[in-house]
């Protein structure tokens, strides 16, 4: 099977959500994804991330969202069967994204 590469923003211009708060917010958007594409698995969407968490990375400051997607493709050590990576995006809010299996 392979995998898409899928992702959102969480907005939060100041940047002060807390880990808890960001992680309640991603699992809502997966829960989202799940009913917009099915909970069947292999949607190449979001969804597959659901129960498998997220992996903050607040030391890793983007400046635009191209730059943030970028920096998880190219710099993260991801599984289409892990978390989603997030990373915040300065003045944006947190960038949420992850190879998602298909």
């Amino acid at each position: 099977m392979g995998s898409n590469y899928d992702s959102t923003l969480i907005k939060d211009s100041t940047l002060k959500m807390s880990d808890r708060e960001v992680g309640e917010a991603a699992e809502k958007i997966f829960k989202q994804s799940a009913y917009e594409y099915g909970h069947g698995g292999y949607t190449g969407k979001l969804a597959e991330k659901l129960g498998n968490g997220i992996a903050i990375y607040r030391g890793h400051s983007c400046n635009s969202i191209e730059e943030a997607e970028k920096c998880i493709k190219e710099d993260f050590n991801h599984d289409k069967w892990g978390p989603a990576d997030v990373v915040p995006v300065i003045n944006v809010g947190w960038y949420i994204g992850g190879w998602c299996s298909t």
